[in-house]
């Protein structure tokens, strides 16, 4: 398990519940789909670079304009308490103390600046015994009251097109020591996916591969007949240790055999450090730039004591003991995108 899981809940206490005049922004009228490999928007395949991001601890009614310094073009949203964080109207305080704000404040705020929401369910109640990494999503306890919520999270945002929905972060232990098969991936996946689908919501959905999203085997093996009958449905893929820690030359294979088999995908987490060890992401993110491919960061950040995190408590690029992996990413992010 990653070491910022441990991190969240102490980053929790510095939410606050300030409120301030909501901002509503237009629902774009732009339509994002997906078509063999590439995301669209009206039409016209788009690449995106963007980093995961915590609002529901802070969303602003200026617009999350602290993310816009750096011209991204997504966040993906840590949602720790997908039972108590609110869908719309004002902050609540949870259970465990922590300040949350809404789902649709989180979406206003990253409308503003023109930046596509995922909304990803990290854990279910706030508490790190039910963190949905390394965990089986139909042998949880709490699946089927996550489907209620994950309906009405569809519900909710099913004529924002600009708000993706991902189904799960990181199932299945990365040692597959729970007995995983791809065919239990294929249950579990498909019952989710219909679950939104159901509501008549068509917005793009992101669906998560094995092995705490590092394993793209499942993708290769399963991928193209999941799709049948599916439409807008976007595969998230996690560069850790299983990609940063091996070969240029066994990164480039894999991304081609992802190509060949016409998977559509996003690298929804890539940073330096996993596991206690420190990783360079800087092969697999100019591979990724360059076939236009569309990436997160893990994670937008202020803190140079975090390993991860891409900023200084000042707010400038952190190359702390991380490879330099601040200046790295911005530097992804200023260059044009590659379609």
């Amino acid at each position: 398990m990653k070491k910022i899981f441990l991190l969240i809940l102490a980053f929790q206490i510095f939410s606050s519940c300030s409120k301030s005049e909501d901002v509503v922004t237009p629902i774009p009228q732009t339509v994002y789909a997906i078509l063999g490999t590439k995301i669209l928007n009206s039409g016209k395949p788009i690449q995106l670079i963007g980093a995961n991001a915590f609002h529901s601890f802070g969303a602003s009614s200026t617009g999350n304009d602290d993310i816009k310094s750096w011209n991204m073009d997504i966040a993906r949203e840590f949602i720790g308490n997908v039972k108590e964080n609110p869908i719309d109207g004002s902050p609540i305080q949870d259970l465990n103390g922590s300040w949350l704000h809404s789902l649709q404040k989180i979406v206003d705020g990253n409308r503003l600046n023109n930046r596509i929401t995922i909304l990803c369910p990290f854990g279910w109640d706030g508490t790190s015994a039910t963190l949905f990494t390394g965990t089986m999503p139909a042998k949880t306890t709490w699946f089927t009251d996550y489907k209620i919520k994950l309906q009405s999270w569809a519900n909710q945002f099913k004529n924002q097109p600009d708000v993706w929905l991902e189904v799960w972060n990181e199932p299945y232990r990365f040692d597959r020591a729970d007995g995983y098969t791809d065919a239990i991936w294929m249950n579990d996946m498909n019952a989710m996916v219909a679950n939104i689908r159901n509501t008549g919501n068509t917005n793009i959905i992101v669906v998560p591969c094995a092995e705490q999203g590092q394993d793209e085997s499942v993708l290769i093996n399963k991928g193209t007949s999941f799709l049948v009958n599916k439409t807008n449905i976007l595969y998230d893929i996690h560069a850790y240790e299983k990609w940063l820690l091996t070969s240029n030359t066994n990164i480039t294979s894999r991304l081609d055999n992802l190509q060949t088999n016409n998977l559509p995908l996003i690298f929804g987490e890539i940073a330096p450090m996993n596991a206690g060890e420190l990783m360079n992401p800087q092969f697999l993110l100019n591979e990724l730039y360059n076939r236009g491919k569309s990436v997160c960061a893990w994670v937008w950040k202020y803190n140079e004591n975090d390993t991860d995190a891409l900023l200084t408590k000042t707010g400038l690029p952190n190359d702390t003991n991380n490879n330099n992996w601040g200046t790295m990413y911005k530097n992804i992010v200023i260059k044009p995108r590659n379609p």
